[in-house]
């Protein structure tokens, strides 16, 4: 007869997008804690891309209880400002383009900046007296 396989709790998991892919980064089983440590991830590094799953073990698979079933109960896109249910949500495994983030910044103010013109005047003017120096006294011909 083979042995059955305990049931495993439920686990909360928190990751971040990594390139094409997602990170876990840590995993627990208190759903209160998992939240903590997500509003804390978020807050920490408030640009990212973070989710808080649910995993479910799936006993059904033939795994060795390595093979869970996943439910999104919070994401957090830097794009719409807040969790999950507040907009358009990244498909699992991907994240934005890099066009679709640049294109979601607020313009840029023009600033307008003064030249330091009379310190490079200065220094252009300096450069030629010294110059002119070396010049008549190496440069010259001697008798």
């Amino acid at each position: 007869m083979a042995p059955v396989a305990a049931a495993q709790p439920t686990r909360f998991a928190i990751q971040k997008a990594r390139g094409k892919g997602w990170k876990t980064l840590e995993v627990g089983e208190d759903l209160d804690h998992a939240r903590a440590r997500f509003n804390l991830m978020v807050r920490v590094n408030p640009r990212a891309y973070f989710r808080l799953i649910q995993l479910d073990h799936n006993a059904g698979a033939g795994g060795d209880g390595i093979e869970f079933n996943w439910k999104l109960i919070e994401l957090h896109d830097p794009n719409q400002g807040g969790a999950a249910g507040t907009g358009a949500k990244p498909s699992p495994g991907r994240t934005p383009s890099r066009a679709a983030r640049v294109a979601a910044k607020p313009p840029l103010r023009r600033e307008r900046v003064p030249l330091p013109l009379r310190f490079y005047a200065a220094v252009v003017l300096a450069g030629l007296l010294i110059g002119g120096l070396l010049y008549l006294r190496y440069g010259l011909p001697g008798p």
